[in-house]
């Protein structure tokens, strides 16, 4: 799981909105919603599993977050996890 200092926390929870690329499509960037819940960040879908970004992750993987002028690697993880779920849903 991607780590990202207390600075890019802050500014993922301001923004709400941000960019991501994917290792599959790396040519055209995706506006998802961003959900900072502790200090674990979920990347949030308004297609969900439709989603093509969504499915370039589903077995985990690389990405590429943009948000302003910077580009932060991230990586994802799917989760299942009811608790995990329920948090990034109330944020």
């Amino acid at each position: 799981m991607t780590k990202f200092d207390a600075k890019t926390l802050r500014e993922l929870r301001e923004l709400q909105e941000v960019a991501i690329r994917t290792e599959k499509h790396p040519e055209s960037a995706v506006v998802i919603w961003v959900v900072v819940a502790d200090d674990e960040v979920f990347l949030r879908s308004w297609r969900g599993a439709n989603g093509r970004w969504y499915r370039d992750l589903a077995e985990g993987g690389p990405a590429t977050l943009e948000l302003a002028d910077r580009q932060l690697p991230a990586q994802a993880i799917p989760t299942n996890d009811p608790v995990a779920v329920a948090r990034a849903s109330r944020e």
